[in-house]
C-alpha cells in the first residue's frame, strides 16, 4: 500500500513538474516564477517520497535553478549561505560536545528522575519542556539544546534509528513541543516581532509582549493537549519501561565523578551562548552565536574535529540548504505573491471565512518557506483584502503569524523539525500522516479561538 502511494507521488510530481514547464505563462506570472512554482512541486514530491535521499533532492534543486532561468546561477548558489544553514550548522556542533563530553547524559538523567515514572509520561515531559523554553528563547534553539539530551535517552534505551516507534517519539515530541511554544511569545520566532511591526508600519498600531500572549496562549494550549494525546494514544508504543535508561546513565554518571575540566568549560559556553540568545539576540545574530559558540569549544578543547565528523548529520545540512534556495526562488521570482492573489483576491467571502482560508494557506505555505518569509509575503496582501473587508487589523496579524509558525512535517519547514530530523530515528514518511493531522489541529484550534476566545476578550473581527 505504502509504496503504490509512493509511486503515485513520485509520478504525480513529475508529471505536475513538466505540466507546469509547459503549461502557457498565465496573466501575472512571468516564466522564472512559473518554472519555480514547478520546481518546488518537483522537489515536494521528491522530499515526501523520500524517492531519492533528501539532500540529494535538494542539490537537484539548487542546480536546476539556473538551469530553468529561474535566478542567475551566482544567486542561486549564494542562497545555501543562508543564515538558518549556519546557525544549525553551529548548533549541531554545540550538540556534539553536549554529547561527547557526558555533559549530557547527566541533563538526561535529570530529566528522567523528573518525568520517568513510565514512557508516556517521559514524552510528555520533553513536550512541556521543549515548549516552555520555546516561550523564552528561539524555538530552533531549544531543540538544538535538546537533541543531545534526548540522543542520549534513545541511546541508553538501545532503541533503533528508524525501527524503533518510542525513539521517533522522543525526537518528535521535542520538535514539536519546539514549535507550538514558540508562537506563545514574541521570544519564540523572528515571525511574530517581524508582523508587529508590520502592523504598526501599516496601522501605527502596537502589541505589547504580554498582549500578544494573552492573545495567543489558548492556541499552543489546545494544541499541545492534542498533542499529546497522539504521542501517547495513537502511536504504538514498542516500551513497556524507561528503567534501562535511568540505571544505565546512573552507572555512567557513576563511574564518571564528578563533572571533568571539559564538562565545566562546556558549561560555561553554553550559559554564554544561551545569555546571547536571550538577551542579546537585537544585537549579536543567534546564527552568529551559534557558530561563535562551536569555536570557542574547539578552542578550549573541548571537542576534536573527528568527535564532530562522526556526530554531524552533513546530509541534513545540505537538504536544509538546498530547501532554502528552492524557496527562496519562489519569492524572488514573485510566485509566492502571484499565487496569495490568485487565491485571495477573487474569493467573495464573509470576513470569517476569509480569516480561515488566510490562516489554512498561511499554514500550508510554511511549510515549504521559511515562516519569516511567509508572513513577509502574506500579511501586506492580507492587509489590503482586509481593509475591504473592515477586519481589524489585530485579527488579520494574528491570523498570519500564529498559523505561519506551525509546520509540523516536513524537515525544511522549520529548523525544530530539521533539527529532530538529523538525529536519523525517523523518516519523512513516518511524521507527513502526524504533521497533517497536528496542522488540522491548529487550524481547528486557531478556529475556535478566533470565533470565541477573542470577541470574549474585547477582540472583535470587524473594526
Amino acid at each position: 500500500m505504502f509504496k503504490r502511494l509512493k509511486d503515485f507521488i513520485i509520478i504525480g510530481g513529475i508529471i505536475l513538474f513538466l505540466s507546469v514547464l509547459l503549461l502557457p505563462q498565465p496573466e501575472g506570472l512571468t516564466v522564472a516564477a512559473k518554472n519555480s512554482i514547478a520546481l518546488f512541486i518537483l522537489c515536494l514530491s521528491l522530499w515526501i517520497s523520500n524517492a531519492i535521499p533528501l539532500a540529494i533532492t535538494s542539490l537537484l534543486g539548487i542546480t536546476l535553478i539556473p538551469l530553468l532561468g529561474i535566478l542567475e546561477l551566482d544567486e542561486a548558489f549564494a542562497l545555501f549561505g543562508n543564515k538558518a544553514i549556519f546557525f544549525i550548522l553551529g548548533a549541531l556542533i554545540l550538540a556534539a560536545g553536549i554529547y561527547q563530553t557526558g555533559l549530557g547524559s547527566r541533563i538526561a538523567f535529570s530529566i528522567l528522575k523528573k518525568f520517568g515514572q513510565s514512557p508516556r509520561k517521559l514524552l510528555l515531559g520533553i513536550l512541556l519542556t521543549s515548549a516552555l523554553l520555546s516561550c523564552i528563547m528561539p524555538e530552533h534553539a531549544v531543540a538544538a539544546l535538546l537533541l543531545p539530551i534526548i540522543l542520549e535517552v534513545a541511546t541508553s534505551l538501545e532503541l533503533k534509528p528508524l525501527e524503533s516507534n518510542y525513539g521517533k517519539l522522543l525526537f518528535l515530541s521535542m520538535a514539536w513541543g519546539a514549535i507550538i511554544g514558540g508562537i506563545t511569545t514574541f521570544l519564540g520566532g523572528a515571525r511574530n516581532l517581524l508582523a508587529v511591526g508590520l502592523l504598526e508600519k501599516n496601522y501605527d498600531i502596537s502589541i505589547g509582549f504580554f498582549e500578544w500572549i494573552k492573545y495567543s496562549w489558548p492556541i499552543p494550549t489546545l494544541i499541545l493537549l492534542v498533542t499529546y494525546f497522539i504521542i501517547a494514544k495513537l502511536v504504538k508504543i514498542d516500551i513497556d519501561s524507561i528503567e534501562l535508561a535511568r540505571e544505565t546513565l546512573e552507572a555512567e554518571i557513576t563511574s564518571r565523578g564528578a563533572m571533568s575540566n571539559k564538562e565545566k568549560k562546556l558549561m560555561l559556553v553554553l550559559i554564554a551562548v544561551l545569555f546571547s540568545w536571550l538577551f542579546l539576540s537585537s544585537v549579536i545574530d543567534i546564527a552568529i552565536t551559534s557558530i561563535l559558540g562551536a569555536v570557542l569549544t574547539f578552542a578550549i578543547q573541548v571537542v576534536e574535529w573527528r568527535d564532530i565528523e562522526e556526530y554531524v548529520n552533513w546530509g541534513v545540512i545540505l537538504m536544509y540548504g538546498g530547501a532554502i534556495a528552492v524557496a527562496t526562488s519562489l519569492v524572488r521570482t514573485g510566485a509566492t505573491n502571484w499565487l496569495s492573489e490568485a487565491v485571495f483576491v477573487h474569493l467573495n467571502l464573509s470576513p470569517f471565512i476569509f480569516l480561515i482560508f488566510l490562516a489554512i494557506f498561511t499554514m500550508l505555505l510554511t511549510e515549504g518557506i521559511s515562516n519569516a518569509a511567509a508572513v513577509a509575503i502574506i500579511l501586506p496582501l492580507a492587509y489590503s483584502i482586509g481593509d475591504i473587508y473592515q477586519i481589524n487589523p489585530i485579527i488579520i496579524t494574528l491570523s498570519v503569524a500564529l498559523p505561519g509558525g506551525l509546520a509540523f512535517s516536513l524537515p525544511m519547514g522549520s529548523p525544530p523539525n530539521a533539527i529532530a530530523y538529523s538525529s536519523g530515528y525517523y523518516r519523512i514518511s513516518d511524521v507527513v500522516k502526524f504533521g497533517l493531522i497536528l496542522m488540522l489541529v491548529s487550524w481547528l484550534a486557531y478556529m475556535l479561538v478566533a470565533k470565541f476566545y477573542w470577541p470574549l476578550i474585547g477582540l472583535k473581527i470587524l473594526m
